[in-house]
């Protein structure tokens, strides 16, 4: 009996032995999660089964049922949990991650609705006397500093709206108005070209006849100087006989250059005609003219209004402070529809060169 336990104390020690001198870098790899006393109760526990030492948790998993039964319950304890908390750890911030993106999306989307929200534009100093402001007043003035604060932005928005579209359409308008002007150049061009190149190609077919006639008339006056009737009477002969083609020849040249002249002065009058109907945005020009004044005498006013807002700021009365408000939103409102003008005004020139073109297409 001594010498059986004397023989399992030798192995308990000798297991432990193997394992306090295993190489550093193999209990490094497979024993991470186990804590040094589970190892030696493992290796005074474990009979009559092979110990592979240095197990991790996993391999653990693999114990038979003796030698689990075996081992304290503490220590079973710990082997169940020692390889567990990293893996509970990456799982947890797996699971918040789709969280995070959720709410990145639904912060970025309130974001537009916050700037569009936004008001007047001020500095740090007038922002927190506005603020102290909104909390002097009472509930109904705070409702209507809000508003009247919220529409002057607004309407700030509305006139840069229209500037930036009256810039848009001025640019195709004067690029409309040079592409009209050299079409109205162009007016019945190609039938005028049409028309000389019939001309040249008809002098040029009946010159030789022109030719021929002229050297038989001068023939003619030779064998008169001669006074050979015989020749005379030739050469009149066939003078006379070119003297019916020649005469068609110049009626269809005299046509063609009557039919040419006659589509200039058309191309003339059409041109005049057209150039006179474009200059008819010309009083629209002038209007817009004097609708830009009115728009700098409106921002004047404005800006003016907005150093009186800015100075009621500083005297924290919120009465006062709604009453130079709602001056700055007339005069916003004011200034927003000179720009609105100015855009209208440059629809009517649009829409007079849309005229125009038209007028252009019918002739084509």
């Amino acid at each position: 009996m001594m010498h059986r336990f004397n023989s399992e104390r030798a192995k308990g020690e000798k297991a432990v032995y193997e394992v306090r001198h295993e190489p550093r870098s193999r209990l490094k790899k497979e024993v991470r999660y186990e804590p040094r006393q589970i190892l030696k109760s493992k290796a005074r526990h474990v009979v009559n089964h092979q110990v592979s030492y240095g197990v991790s948790h996993r391999a653990m998993d693999k114990v038979p049922g003796e030698t689990m039964d075996k081992l304290p319950q503490g220590a079973i304890a710990d082997i169940s949990t020692a390889g567990r908390p990293q893996t509970k750890r990456i799982t947890s911030l797996r699971l918040l991650v789709p969280l995070v993106i959720v709410f990145s999306l639904i912060l970025n989307l309130s974001l537009p609705t916050i700037t569009e929200a936004a008001g007047i534009e001020l500095g740090v100093t007038a922002q927190k006397a506005w603020n102290d402001v909104l909390n002097k007043a009472d509930r109904q003035t705070k409702a209507s500093l809000q508003r009247a604060y919220e529409n002057v932005g607004s309407l700030e928005g509305q006139g840069k709206t229209w500037e930036q579209k009256t810039k848009a359409l001025h640019t195709s308008n004067m690029a409309e108005l040079k592409r009209l002007q050299a079409s109205i150049r162009q007016t019945d061009e190609k039938k005028i070209a049409s028309l000389t190149q019939s001309l040249e190609r008809t002098q040029a077919r009946y010159e030789p006849l022109f030719a021929l006639y002229t050297a038989v008339n001068k023939q003619l006056d030779a064998a008169r100087a001669t006074k050979n009737k015989e020749w005379t009477a030739v050469v009149r002969a066939q003078a006379d006989t070119l003297k019916p083609a020649v005469q068609l020849a110049r009626e269809e040249i005299r046509m063609k250059k009557s039919e040419l002249a006659e589509a200039r002065k058309r191309k003339n009058t059409e041109i005049k005609r057209l150039r006179s109907m474009l200059s008819g945005a010309d009083s629209v020009k002038r209007q817009i003219q004097t609708a830009k004044k009115q728009v700098s005498l409106t921002k004047e006013r404005y800006s003016n209004v907005l150093k009186q807002f800015k100075q009621s700021l500083k005297q924290a009365q919120p009465s006062r402070v709604l009453s130079s408000l709602n001056q700055l939103v007339s005069a916003t409102e004011k200034w927003t529809s000179t720009k609105q003008h100015v855009y209208t005004l440059e629809q009517k020139v649009s829409n007079h060169y849309i005229k125009v073109n038209q007028e252009l297409a019918k002739r084509k």
